[in-house]
């Protein structure tokens, strides 16, 4: 097993090959998608996804490129999520919000973009076999769309408006957060060579979605105690 920064390492690196693979984006389009991706984190979600692969015992260079397709799927997220029609944030990770440098309509394609070029990321993964990378794209899509990450946005933006009893709060965590948490475990998994089908996938899941209620418990007590100048 590597350490944090040591998974922290390899993904940074491979982030930016990534995105260089893409092939050609047009120059305004690819700053963008550029600014918001290389601002830096905490990459959670692609060193977890890295982490339980390597403690599956699989190669951790295999699951890389899934690692990638989580990041750039996370990173669309924010992007989309500052803009004013959601969270209107002038501020991400101590930075102007993407759309604060590029204009609404550019963040908005820039999102589009790093969302798409994550299940070509996915579906490239030429280290597993197709079977593999076509479950992770599947796996992937599901927990980044409505039955996912949108489908908690969707329900959070409309539990603003009114009171959420505990069991829809969960609910809204599970999906809003915790969905691609979960992700990040099961395609470490699928990587290494753990069928969704295996009785140690649901332990993976069962992990990922604790630590994703525990992500979300501690970013909400921050949101309320912290400030911009700690929180960026």
């Amino acid at each position: 097993m590597k350490t944090y920064a040591e998974y922290l390492t390899m993904v940074e690196g491979a982030l930016s090959a990534q995105l260089a693979s893409l092939g050609y984006i047009p120059e305004k389009l690819f700053e963008a998608m550029d600014y918001s991706l290389s601002a830096g984190g905490k990459r959670l979600r692609p060193v977890l996804l890295l982490a339980a692969c390597d403690t599956l015992g699989g190669d951790v260079s295999e699951a890389l490129p899934f690692a990638c397709a989580l990041e750039l799927v996370h990173t669309y997220s924010l992007i989309h999520d500052d803009l004013p029609c959601m969270d209107d944030d002038d501020l991400r990770r101590g930075k102007p919000t993407n759309h604060k440098v590029f204009g609404e309509t550019t963040a908005l394609l820039a999102g589009d973009s790093l969302l798409t070029g994550a299940f070509e990321a996915a579906a490239s993964n030429t280290a597993v076999t197709p079977d593999v990378a076509a479950k992770a794209v599947a796996y992937l899509a599901n927990c980044a769309g409505r039955y996912g990450m949108v489908g908690g946005q969707i329900m959070d933006l409309a539990g603003e408006k009114k009171k959420l009893t505990l069991d829809q709060l969960l609910r809204l965590h599970s999906l809003k957060t915790g969905a691609l948490i979960s992700a990040a475990s099961v395609l470490g998994a699928l990587a290494a060579g753990v069928d969704l089908t295996d009785p140690r996938m649901e332990d993976v899941v069962t992990y990922a979605e604790n630590i994703g209620l525990a992500f979300q418990i501690v970013d909400d007590i921050l949101d309320c105690t912290g400030d911009a100048a700690s929180l960026g």
